[in-house]
Parts: structure tokens; sequence; C-alpha cells
């Protein structure tokens, strides 16, 4: 059974003494150069929206606010990353 992969691949020039600092970051964390690049891009990267921490605790007045929102379809909440996102919590 094959594996899809789902990441892109791309290339990258960078100036050799970064290049070296960045390998030698990643082996002290025992992790592939690519794995710790990665990490280091999403970090910088972010997202466009808050994430809650886990157990985050939301007042019963702010989840009250919630009847007082149009209903969306399955389709439109699918086709909304962000609005998938606040009616998930």
């Amino acid at each position: 059974m094959e594996s899809v992969n789902t990441k892109v691949q791309t290339g990258l020039r960078l100036d050799p003494e970064l290049y070296n600092r960045l390998k030698m970051k990643a082996k002290q964390q025992k992790r592939s150069f690519n794995s710790y690049v990665e990490t280091l891009l999403e970090a910088s990267a972010g997202v466009d929206y808050p994430t809650l921490s886990k157990g985050f605790k939301v007042s019963d007045e702010i989840l009250s606010l919630g009847s007082t929102l149009p209903h969306y379809s399955e389709e439109e909440i699918a086709a909304d990353e962000r609005l998938a996102y606040l009616l998930s919590k």
C-alpha cells in the first residue's frame, strides 16, 4: 500500500553559514533538517485566528451568544476554515 505524500517539495537557497547553524540545531534536537526548518516556518507564519488551549473554559454568557448567530449549512462550514474553527468551540 502506497502512502500519499501531502507535502510540497521545494528548493531553497540558503547562506552556507545559516544552513550549517540550522543543521546543527536540528541535530541537537535529534530532528531532521526538514522537520526543524518546517517547525520554524510554521511558528513564524502563525495562523490568522487564535487558538485556545485545551481545557479553556468559555463563559456561559459567551456561549449564549451562539443562539444569536445565523445557522450555516454543513457545506458553508466546510468551505470556511475559520467558520468551522469557531463553530467547533
